[in-house]
């Protein structure tokens, strides 16, 4: 007995030639209706051994969006406060990191990340549509684009001593475009885990290194 290829949509097994009937249909809804949000996720890349670090203590307090187009902030915030946590943990940027609310001892500091930007979007490419139809889905077969997925991200790590005196501020920001075909690991949950990897990564490396310097200082 033989099988036709198959893949999995939405958690049914469905032969290819249907699954690439969906996505032709999908995409083409998609490109009449425009841009659409995608979700925005928290999680970060394994984090990387910090190339500067200071034997203290650091807390970190809940993080910040305030971006008025980002959806469902409350748990946006929950859970990338946890994510940059273990990031910065992992990395060893300081000696500990914990959670606020806590018992700062004289010399820790706490961490505040705020975001003013946290948008993620994903678009037709605009090759899509006319070269599916027109090819009779070889361009899909093939791996041409589908989507395009763009991040625009803008953050601000605020650095205090135990008895809120700011120590450091800087700044980012971090934007990223990729396109996205039938076969890509981002076709069904579109990801922007480097961005925010980048970014987060960005902030901690040079409030760090004033810190280690000993100097305040606001960056951009």
């Amino acid at each position: 007995m033989t099988r036709s290829a198959a893949s999995v949509w939405g958690g049914e097994t469905v032969p290819v030639s249907e699954s690439l009937a969906r996505a032709v249909t999908l995409s083409a809804l998609c490109a009449a209706v425009g841009c659409v949000s995608v979700p925005t996720g928290t999680s970060l890349e394994a984090a990387q051994l910090a190339t500067v670090s200071v034997p203290r203590g650091a807390w970190l307090a809940p993080t910040l969006i305030t971006d008025p187009s980002a959806k469902e902030v409350v748990e946006l915030q929950r859970s990338l406060t946890l994510a940059i946590a273990s990031y910065t943990s992992d990395a060893k940027y300081f000696s500990r990191v914990n959670l606020l609310p806590g018992n700062l001892r004289p010399e820790e500091v706490v961490l505040r990340f705020g975001f003013d930007r946290y948008q993620l979007r994903r678009e037709p490419h605009p090759a899509y549509f006319p070269a599916a139809i027109l090819t009779l889905t070889l361009y899909i077969w093939f791996g041409g684009p589908i989507y395009r997925d763009k991040a625009n991200l803008s953050a601000e790590l605020r650095v205090q001593d135990a008895a809120g005196q700011e120590l450091v501020r800087v700044s980012d920001s971090f934007q990223d475009e990729r396109d996205v075909g039938f076969f890509s690991p981002d076709y069904v949950f579109p990801s922007t885990i480097k961005a925010r990897t980048n970014l987060i990564r960005s902030l901690l490396d040079k409030a760090v290194g004033e810190l280690a310097r000993g100097a305040p200082a606001t960056t951009h």
